[in-house]
């Protein structure tokens, strides 16, 4: 997580001097412990191992510049990236992305328009 806020704070910069304005990122995480991590204001006992450079994402969710939302690990669209899946588990990540199976549209031999 603490990756990616980086890349979009970077790519919010670029933005702003191309005078395009950048929305505050929300990220999808299935990760109840780093959730919590990250939404606490204080280190504890428990957390003051963690880095300095992951205290930059703890800075922005507790400033509010930065969103964080639980999903189940069942709707995490961003495992066909990092996991091997089954077949199943494949299917629906492309329902959920919006992936159409169009091979039986070249199968047929018809001609495809293009607009």
């Amino acid at each position: 997580m603490n990756i990616c806020v980086k890349q979009h704070r970077w790519m919010s910069y670029l933005l702003n001097d191309l005078d395009i304005d950048s929305s505050k990122p929300t990220l999808y995480n299935d990760n109840s412990g780093a959730l919590t991590i990250s939404k606490q204001a204080t280190l504890n006992n428990n957390t003051e191992h963690i880095k300095v450079r992951y205290q930059y994402l703890r800075e922005l969710v507790l400033k509010k510049q930065v969103d964080i939302i639980q999903v189940s690990s069942e709707d995490m669209v961003a495992d066909v990236l990092t996991k091997p899946l089954g077949v199943q588990k494949l299917l629906a990540v492309y329902q959920q992305l919006g992936i159409k199976d169009h091979r039986g549209f070249l199968r047929t031999g018809d001609p495809i328009e293009v607009s």
